[in-house]
């Protein structure tokens, strides 16, 4: 490549870099604004997952588990 054709490509591809830039930086800015709003939702339904299963357990001293109900399993 001669000087040239350098000088030609350069700012074509500092304009390309720079569009890359701005539109991976929008969707990570999209992609953040997206996590904070699930992040209550999610907090909520912990809540309620805690509580439907302190209503499924049996109080200590009663009468035991019913059979076939097993404990609730951590979701993956």
């Amino acid at each position: 490549m001669n000087a040239q054709t350098v000088m030609t490509l350069a700012p074509a591809a500092v304009t390309v870099v720079v569009i890359l830039f701005c539109a991976v930086r929008k969707v990570l800015k999209e992609a953040e604004a997206l996590l904070l709003a699930l992040v209550p939702v999610i907090h909520a339904l912990g809540k309620v997952r805690t509580a439907w299963q302190q209503t499924r357990r049996p109080q200590d001293g009663g009468v035991g588990e019913v059979e076939g109900e097993e404990e609730p399993h951590a979701l993956p």
